[in-house]
Formats: C-alpha cells, sequence, structure tokens
C-alpha cells in the first residue's frame, strides 16, 4: 500500500463531519488492528457471533471520528 498523502491547504471550502473517515480507515487499515481484534477469544462471548469484533469496534471508531458518541447514531 502506498503512503497516504496528508496536506493541510487553508481554504473556504466547508468540513463536513465525514471528512477525517479516509484517514481514520487508513491508520485502521496500517494498524492492522481487524486482524488483532478478531484473534481476541473471549470467554464469555459465543463463538458463532455473527458480527465481528473489528466490525464493533470499526464503528464505533467511526462514530467517534464523526462527533458522535452514541452507537444508536449507526444506521
Amino acid at each position: 500500500m502506498k503512503d497516504f498523502p496528508i496536506r493541510f491547504v487553508l481554504t473556504d471550502e466547508a468540513i463536513t463531519p465525514s471528512a477525517g473517515l479516509a484517514l481514520v480507515g487508513y491508520l485502521l487499515h496500517r494498524t492492522k488492528l481487524d486482524k488483532r481484534v478478531n484473534a481476541l477469544r473471549l470467554p464469555t462471548v459465543r463463538r458463532e457471533v455473527h458480527i465481528s469484533h473489528s466490525d464493533v469496534i470499526r464503528s464505533m471508531i467511526g462514530l467517534l471520528a464523526t462527533g458522535k458518541t452514541d452507537f444508536d447514531h449507526i444506521e
């Protein structure tokens, strides 16, 4: 994967709440968080769960990156 070029430029454009999601997604990919979280085995969680741990963690991080703090904001 190529490096993610980040440049800060002063403009008059509006910044949307989802503007940083590309950077957050890139950082999550680089840290291999999905593989590390899915490798964890929690004794109190059933193994035949249809939603992976990484999906829940990635969704919550995305919510926090957009300024939302409640998991109910996911549609």
